[in-house]
């Protein structure tokens, strides 16, 4: 499946960061709120699926989003960190491949919360 992953850092002392993943059919939004000033330590991160032309789509609950669980914050920070380190901007190492594991990851933990 073809898939563009757009990263937006977070301005100079704002705690919010953004992520969004293109599809063909749809989008997700993925915001970042980080505790303190710095991006290291994360408060909450919502995941919104939208379609092309910015609707939101309900969870089976009728929620508009998805709350990533604490637990998955150790993950999800390492697979974030990879998409914006040295390596992954001068084209180091295999782009694809990280891009592909951050997708993968998001993908798994809505999976359960959309109804297919």
């Amino acid at each position: 499946m073809k898939f563009t992953l757009e990263i937006t850092k977070p301005e100079s002392g704002s705690s919010l960061g953004f992520k969004t993943i293109y599809f063909n059919a749809f989008k997700i939004n993925i915001i970042e709120r980080y505790s303190g000033k710095t991006t290291s330590k994360f408060y909450h991160i919502v995941i919104k699926l939208r379609t092309i032309e910015d609707e939101i789509i309900n969870t089976t609950d009728g929620a508009g989003r998805i709350k990533l669980k604490e637990s998955d914050y150790q993950a999800y920070g390492q697979l974030a960190k990879a998409l914006t380190s040295y390596e992954y901007r001068n084209k180091l190492i295999d782009r694809k491949k990280i891009d592909d594991d951050f997708i993968n990851f998001i993908l798994s933990r809505m999976v359960g919360h959309y109804q297919l």
